[in-house]
């Protein structure tokens, strides 16, 4: 059976839709030039040149949002450290009276150190292709978000229009007992959501037993008190080996299930994935993982996959990933995990996937008890609308930062 583009049912391709694919890389060259086009701010090039808007001042918030309780893990597993973490938010000031918003992910210490290289730099001349800038991927966010306010225009347009309207998600959460995920899995489809994430496997499951019947319980757990919910067991790559994806495939057999994330051992791969092959040509649930830029070729190419979790820094080079899946004809999606002002970008760069066929993994406006934004996120169905306000579309809620702040520190 032909796979077409966007079927996430067929496995088999001919040989002749093979070659054509085949071709496809070789002939694109996989470059951004021919996959993904021009630098986004492309439409407003000309505007730039009659007129320039600079930076003149950054504000550095440092905050600390308290999790809802059990959102990530009960009291049973603990909250991994990395959840207690401080956050980056950044307000870019322009003397144009435009303020732009950004949630940076580095090192404390390169934050405030490569700052202050931003101060005086034009925002509608700035290339974020050009390699070397130090925060240009930080910065994605906030001069995308200034060129769509001067412009009228939403981030998403820039990035080359959107090709959807809402944005489906997955409650997204980690590490629970079996009673305590169906718990969360009844609220979170009370609530609305229909796809269920969880981090699964432990220290705590030292055997191959406990690591597959850890997967197994939760699921059947949740279906008891969500029978339709579909579930996406995010396996980190613990159950190592085939066999045990296998088992897991097998004792859920008949569950509504989204896919397997990352179910075995990275070296499984063996520099052919050849084990990640025969997983999925075995079991009858989808299988995912998370690829980069150098291993998206090959993974398709070796028929490892059915669906293509793209990632990077760059929003960017995201959406370039997500052009690539597409022209080969693997779907999948992305993942956010940030407060307000990162998760709005996020559904702009969702609203451009053209892989994304299924929920996105969108931490934020559930994930924590404050969103740090005046606007709201409103679930409905499942999914989230695109914003369709200039720029971001979303403003940062300076009473919400004052209570969850560490600490403030301006360049100017």
């Amino acid at each position: 059976m032909r796979l077409r583009r966007g079927d996430t049912t067929g496995r088999n391709l001919s040989p002749e839709e093979w070659g054509r694919r085949r071709f496809l890389l070789t002939t694109l060259k996989v470059s951004a030039a021919a996959l993904f086009g021009a630098n986004p701010g492309w439409g407003a090039r000309q505007e730039a040149e009659r007129r320039s808007m600079k930076i003149t001042r950054l504000t550095l918030y440092v905050v600390n949002v308290p999790e809802r309780k059990w959102w990530w893990s009960d009291d049973f597993y603990g909250q991994p450290e990395h959840q207690r973490d401080d956050n980056y938010i950044v307000e870019v000031e322009t003397d144009q009276g435009l303020t732009g918003l950004t949630h940076v992910f580095r090192r404390p210490n390169e934050i405030e150190a490569d700052l202050p290289s931003w101060i005086g730099r034009d925002v509608m001349k700035v290339n974020l292709r050009t390699p070397g800038v130090r925060l240009v991927g930080a910065f994605e966010q906030a001069v995308l978000d200034l060129r769509g306010q001067a412009l009228g225009v939403p981030i998403w347009q820039l990035l080359g229009g959107k090709l959807r309207d809402r944005i489906l998600v997955a409650q997204t959460t980690g590490y629970k007992t079996p009673q305590n995920t169906a718990d969360q899995a009844e609220w979170g489809w009370a609530e609305g959501f229909r796809v269920y994430k969880m981090k699964c496997i432990t220290h705590r499951e030292d055997t191959d037993e406990k690591r597959i019947r850890y997967v197994v319980d939760r699921v059947e757990a949740i279906h008891k008190v969500a029978p339709e919910m579909l579930v996406r067991p995010d396996i980190r790559w613990r159950l190592r080996e085939v066999w045990a994806a296998q088992e897991v495939a097998r004792r859920l057999r008949g569950h509504p299930m989204d896919s397997l994330e990352s179910p075995i051992n990275k070296a499984a791969f063996g520099g052919s994935w050849s084990e990640w092959r025969r997983l999925r040509e075995s079991v009858h649930l989808p299988i995912a993982d998370h690829v980069s830029q150098q291993t998206l070729v090959p993974v398709f190419e070796a028929r490892g996959l059915d669906h293509a979790i793209v990632g990077h820094a760059s929003h960017l080079q995201v959406l370039q990933m997500s052009h690539l899946a597409h022209e080969l004809g693997m779907n999948g999606w992305s993942q956010t995990v940030a407060y307000g002002p990162g998760s709005a970008m996020g559904l702009h760069v969702a609203a451009c996937m053209p892989h994304l066929t299924k929920a996105y993994d969108l931490v934020g406006p559930y994930a924590w008890i404050d969103t740090l934004v005046n606007e709201p996120f409103v679930l409905e169905d499942g999914s989230y609308a695109v914003p369709d306000r200039p720029g971001l579309g979303y403003t940062l809620n300076h009473d919400a930062v004052k209570k969850y702040l560490v600490r403030k520190q301006v360049f100017a």
